[in-house]
């Protein structure tokens, strides 16, 4: 194989589940060229030296059907000779079969069998490893994947500026971001995913107003743009008056994200791409699972990671968007004490 395009996965946090299994195409083809394609504006995840060192290029395309229109163009002119697929729908083997490629290759779902040239079948058993094996083994069909690798991200010093500048904006010195004289904590309240993922923000709000009143600091309010709501909840629930937190939910680019993230000395999250995106660049994390499974989906990336879960909610992980039981245990059970204990031991180890 020559030329190998890797229709990418449609979320944050799959992007850093399912890279690995690139460089596990790397070690099956090592002289082979590997592009990756993904909808706007995941491409930004790349721009900062993810994957880069076996990822040759990244083909961003709009969404719709004339972004897809130019994109099967696009990738038809370039004649690839293998197309692996890590989503699993039929647009996406529908994308690569229209694209002219040769050999196809993704998992069987959802009747798309007929549009790959090699189906690899989903058992039950695949489905409950964790989702970097769960990639792994779909390219594994092609050959020995290797070791798995996984992510780190270094950001070069413009990079990290973006971040910088940001705070500066909100009258925290680059002198006090860089020599860390309070700690900056990190709070993700939201989740792509529905709201059985989400800790309560009013929780939220008391853990950052007791982590600030020991050990003084700022508190950054993360989020993309679906959860501005949920973290201006967050805000108008904290007591803090003296320094009051900053909102970015919803106001950054994903590089911007990265960076911001880059700067945190804690980051307490729900299940979610900025947990990853914390992951990567090795900062400490306290995260909040209820509803998804932490055995397929946490983070494998360094030892600053610590979970908060309660192992004694029966119907806990059930993978739903919304609790189908109506009282949401997995996550009312959960306590500010617990995240607040957890969030400390990092912060105590910075002081």
């Amino acid at each position: 194989m020559k030329k190998i395009l890797v229709k990418g996965t449609n979320w944050i946090g799959d992007v850093f589940l399912s890279l690995p299994a690139v460089y596990s195409l790397k070690h099956i083809f090592p002289n082979a060229q590997i592009d990756i394609a993904v909808k706007r504006p995941l491409g930004e995840l790349f721009s900062v030296g993810l994957g880069s060192d076996v990822i040759n290029s990244v083909i961003e395309y709009n969404t719709g059907l004339s972004g897809e229109i130019d994109f099967i163009k696009d990738v038809r002119s370039r004649r690839y000779d293998l197309g692996v697929t890590f989503p699993r729908s039929m647009h996406a083997a529908m994308m690569l079969f229209a694209g002219g490629i040769k050999e196809r290759v993704g998992y069987a779902a959802d009747l798309r069998s007929p549009l790959l040239t090699r189906s690899v079948p989903r058992t039950d058993a695949i489905r409950s490893v964790h989702q970097i094996e769960y990639y792994r083994n779909l390219v594994s069909v092609l050959g020995d994947p290797g070791p798995p690798v996984i992510p780190v991200l270094t950001l070069k010093p413009e990079d990290k500026a973006k971040g910088i500048d940001i705070l500066k904006a909100h009258a925290i010195s680059e002198k006090v971001v860089k020599v860390s004289k309070g700690p900056l904590i990190g709070i993700n309240p939201g989740a792509a995913y529905g709201t059985a993922k989400m800790w309560y923000p009013k929780r939220y709000a008391e853990t950052a107003d007791r982590l600030v009143e020991e050990f003084g600091g700022r508190v950054v309010i993360f989020g993309g743009p679906g959860d501005v709501e949920i973290a201006e909840e967050v805000v108008s629930l904290m007591d803090i008056t003296e320094a009051p937190p900053i909102l970015v939910a919803g106001k950054t680019s994903i590089t911007e994200l990265i960076s911001l993230i880059s700067l945190m000395d804690v980051f307490i999250t729900n299940d979610s791409g900025p947990m990853h995106i914390a992951a990567a660049l090795g900062v400490p994390i306290v995260s909040v699972f209820g509803s998804t499974n932490h055995v397929t989906t946490a983070p494998l990336a360094g030892k600053k990671f610590k979970i908060v879960r309660r192992s004694d909610v029966e119907c806990s992980p059930c993978l739903k968007r919304v609790c189908p039981e109506g009282h949401h245990r997995c996550m009312d059970l959960i306590e500010t004490d617990v995240v607040v204990k957890v969030a400390r031991e990092f912060l105590l180890d910075i002081k």
